[in-house]
């Protein structure tokens, strides 16, 4: 048989396997055409990558290697042969080799990692249970692919460090699940007004509810119930606003700055992001506070409402602790689209 004819007969022979979905027969029929040597060169690279990732979808590993080694040989510059020889380290269960060869390639590329990769990087590090790492993994495949389940995910993960202070954080939980989507019914937007009205930020929960009712999540079957909330966040609204001024009065007149940077906050649920700074800063300035991380994290939310997203990368730069608000911090920039590990 001619060559020729042969490479007829192998690419009918490639058609059909496609078609019958036979990876394992289409690598075979592929390789026959190209030792016939009728091909181009462009057609030879074309049918390596197809052969190689034919021999990585029925696990021939060897082979795969080879078939990838031969394409970029042959002068093929696809990244993706190169993402999946990674894959087969998770798929043997070798995560710390997974891990350093996909961290190793997105140092090597530069530029935006591949989506591929950072998952490889945060599966592999879900798998050893290193926490602190795997959450990080998370926050920078959100920082370049953000959407709903990232979102969910990375919360999740950042719950469960060790030290995350969940009692006094809980607020800032619920606010991220409820500004990108996670939250889907009324649970959250209920916990967070009523643990914000606790706060003193009255303003924040009657914004937060009526955006759950505009959206259609509240005001369903305990609708009564979500108003009588809402009402009594405006009223408190309308309190805060009264009394703040003596507040800051009383807080300024502290021994500590905990008053001053309660305030603050409140200021900026209040739509005031500048008096809100000033009053922060003036608490972090003073000290003896139980929660100095804590406090950088409220500055971090003002600069960030001010649009000084210099300084708020900045601030949340300094926050070293282990108790989650420096987590926070980040993802509270992420929410800004600002990418904390540039």
């Amino acid at each position: 048989m001619s060559p020729s004819e042969t490479l007829n007969i192998e690419n009918l022979r490639g058609a059909a396997y496609s078609g019958l979905d036979d990876p394992a027969n289409l690598a075979k029929a592929l390789e026959a055409t190209i030792a016939t040597g009728l091909l181009s060169e462009a057609d030879v690279v074309k049918r390596d990558l197809l052969i190689a990732e034919s021999y990585y979808r029925v696990k021939a590993y060897p082979k795969f290697s080879a078939a990838a080694d031969k394409y970029y040989k042959d002068g093929g510059t696809d990244s993706r042969l190169k993402e999946l020889s990674i894959q087969i380290y998770l798929d043997q269960k070798d995560y710390a080799g997974a891990a350093k060869a996909a961290r190793a390639m997105i140092q090597a590329q530069g530029g935006k990692p591949s989506k591929t990769l950072l998952q490889t990087v945060a599966n592999a590090e879900y798998n050893l249970d290193h926490k602190p790492a795997f959450t990080e993994a998370m926050e920078r495949l959100l920082t370049y692919y953000p959407d709903a389940d990232s979102w969910d995910g990375v919360i999740r993960a950042v719950q469960k460090l060790p030290g995350f202070n969940s009692n006094r954080l809980q607020t800032d939980v619920l606010r991220l699940q409820i500004a990108t989507g996670v939250a889907k019914d009324s649970g959250p937007y209920l916990e967070f007004a009523q643990l914000a009205m606790s706060d003193g930020l009255g303003a924040e929960a009657k914004a937060t509810m009526d955006k759950g009712f505009k959206a259609g999540i509240l005001g369903k079957a305990g609708g009564d119930r979500e108003k009588r909330l809402a009402d009594m966040a405006g009223k408190q609204v309308d309190d805060d606003q009264r009394k703040l001024p003596d507040d800051v009065k009383e807080a300024e007149a502290q021994a500590d700055g905990k008053a001053l940077i309660k305030v603050g906050t409140q200021y900026l649920a209040l739509g005031n992001p500048p008096k809100a700074i000033e009053l922060i800063t003036a608490g972090i300035q003073k000290g003896q506070l139980k929660y100095p991380d804590e406090a950088k994290l409220r500055l971090v939310q003002a600069y960030l409402a001010a649009g000084q997203k210099p300084k708020a990368v900045e601030t949340a730069k300094s926050i070293k602790g282990t108790d989650g608000s420096g987590d926070i911090a980040r993802l509270y920039l992420i929410q800004a689209g600002i990418n904390p590990f540039a």
